[in-house]
């Protein structure tokens, strides 16, 4: 057991704060199933791939790991024409979360560490069959792999390898049948690492993850590197796992394994973009921050297609339930909402956006969206996710621009035969439709790519003209602004999250 550290035993500056072991590694291996515990953990600092492997124990929130909960990349064709899906799918990614998962008291290694860690409840250990299990188990290992590898080090959005390739390459395997006795393994998700200059290949595992599975992974970004060998695409491959045994007990942390390996590919390292040029972020930086710069639209449009699934889920809510909708007032200089670490600036650190908030609740007139924008202040569109302690929102200029897109996409899946299920034959075998489904969306995504450059165009003139739009012009109503929320708030330059702190784990 490391030695207790009680230098720093001050109140949490923030109250969702939980600790998580990380080992790194570029070898094979097991879940070192008592490692975390035993083994000095490093300190995390930064916000990139770190120089060295082994045990480390980074900080985050349970903010931080909603949010890669809601932004893992998903293709999003099937909510098209079907938005109110889209709100039930971030509360289906959401509940497992919270139906199976709680905290124990654990040792501070570091000053900054909260001394809680996550772990399973009675609940999943007792009380849950193993189909539920299994379910669960890909739900945490795709929420942990995009919060290791978007919170911890630095990766941009990421992409359902089903769904499309880095650089639009096509999986010569895509839409074929294996031959009798092999397969194509491949991996579940790819981004961008803009400061590193390399797409990432990654693989995601949970629950009560064994030797077998993590290697079963390992082949499936081989199987990726496959792929993109041919075409010299310089890249790395992650393999994420999230170790929680089916056991409730104060040696049962939830921890991380991440197996990794770079492959240069011919290009040395140089990243190349859709359109072969444009503003890159560095390190530390996310493509929000960057998009008042993005004269191409490139970014914005990467942006946009992250968070569709947000706005769907916000124009469900205007449809449905307009009065869960709510416009909170956050800072409009982005520039002075940075992240301390990861792409979340927390509300606790936001000290414009407070003090700005208190001129405006200061003020006699009752506050609405015009007096907010006086003050210095934005009103994002927020909404809560129902059934959930969440709330997800965006700001106008996103929402305009997302609203775009999706009728860019419509239109592309309207002219696309047998995308929508609704559609499709039925008569037909399995297989068959199978394999004549996986070619509507091969379709589909060319179609999108085709008309990029110009959807990039018309994107960057609707989010410049958004900007100062009333939001009236977007909406059925006005929603009821709210200086601030009693909940536990983030934002990013575009986005917006909180969670109502008395919904939070007991503890």
């Amino acid at each position: 057991m490391p030695a207790k550290n009680t230098k720093d035993q001050k109140p949490l500056r923030y109250v969702d704060a939980i600790d998580i072991p990380v080992l790194f590694r570029d070898v094979p291996g097991g879940r070192t199933r008592s490692e975390w515990r035993r083994n000095d953990h490093a300190a995390w600092t930064g916000t990139s791939f770190p120089s060295s492997n082994g045990w480390y124990l980074p900080t985050t929130t349970w903010r931080n790991i909603l949010q890669a909960a809601v932004g893992v990349g998903r293709d999003i064709s099937p909510w098209l024409n079907r938005p109110h899906y889209a709100m039930r799918e971030m509360g289906a990614r959401i509940a497992p979360l919270n139906a199976y998962l709680d905290l124990h008291e654990a040792d501070r290694l570091h000053g900054y560490n909260a001394g809680r860690r996550l772990t399973a409840n009675v609940v999943l250990e007792q009380g849950t069959e193993a189909s539920a299990v299994g379910a669960f188990s890909y739900r945490l290992g795709m929420t942990m792999a995009e919060w290791a590898c978007r919170s911890l080090m630095g990766l941009g959005e990421t992409w359902h390898i089903e769904n499309s390739w880095p650089l639009g390459i096509r999986d010569p395997a895509a839409g074929t049948k294996p031959a009798k006795g092999k397969k194509h393994p491949r991996p579940d998700l790819w981004g961008q690492h803009h400061a590193e200059g390399r797409h990432w290949l990654i693989e995601a595992k949970g629950g009560d993850i064994k030797s077998a599975q993590l290697d079963r992974g390992w082949e499936q970004l081989l199987g990726g590197c496959t792929v993109l060998h041919p075409h010299g695409v310089d890249h790395r491959v992650v393999l994420c796992g999230a170790a929680l045994k089916r056991g409730v007990g104060p040696k049962n942390d939830l921890f991380v394994i991440i197996r990794h390996e770079h492959h240069p590919g011919a290009q040395g390292g140089s990243l190349t973009s859709a359109s072969g040029d444009g503003t890159a972020p560095t390190e530390g930086q996310s493509a929000e921050e960057l998009l008042d710069e993005d004269d191409t639209g490139e970014l914005l449009l990467d942006v946009a297609r992250s968070q569709i699934l947000t706005y769907l889920a916000l124009r469900a809510l205007e449809a449905s339930a307009f009065s869960r909708l709510r416009l909170v007032p956050v800072a409009r200089d982005r520039g002075g909402r940075r992240p301390t670490a990861g792409p979340l600036t927390l509300m606790e650190d936001d000290e414009t956006t407070r003090e700005r908030r208190a001129a405006l609740h200061s003020r006699e007139a009752a506050p609405n969206d015009a007096s907010a924008r006086t003050t210095g202040l934005e009103s994002f569109l927020t909404g809560r996710i129902p059934h959930t302690e969440v709330t997800l929102g965006m700001s106008r200029r996103l929402y305009a621009t997302c609203a775009a897109l999706f009728r860019a996409d419509r239109e592309i899946a309207d002219r696309t035969p047998g995308l929508r299920a609704e559609d499709r034959a039925t008569a037909v075998e399995e297989e068959e439709l199978e394999e004549r489904s996986a070619a509507a969306r091969r379709e589909y995504r060319e179609r999108q790519e085709d008309v990029r450059p110009i959807l990039q165009r018309q994107l960057r003139e609707v989010f410049v003209a958004s900007h100062d739009q009333p939001w009236e012009h977007r909406l059925t109503g006005i929603p009821r602004l709210t200086v601030a929320p009693a909940a536990l708030e983030a934002t990013t330059p575009e986005t917006y999250l909180a969670v109502d702190a008395s919904d939070l784990f007991p503890y």
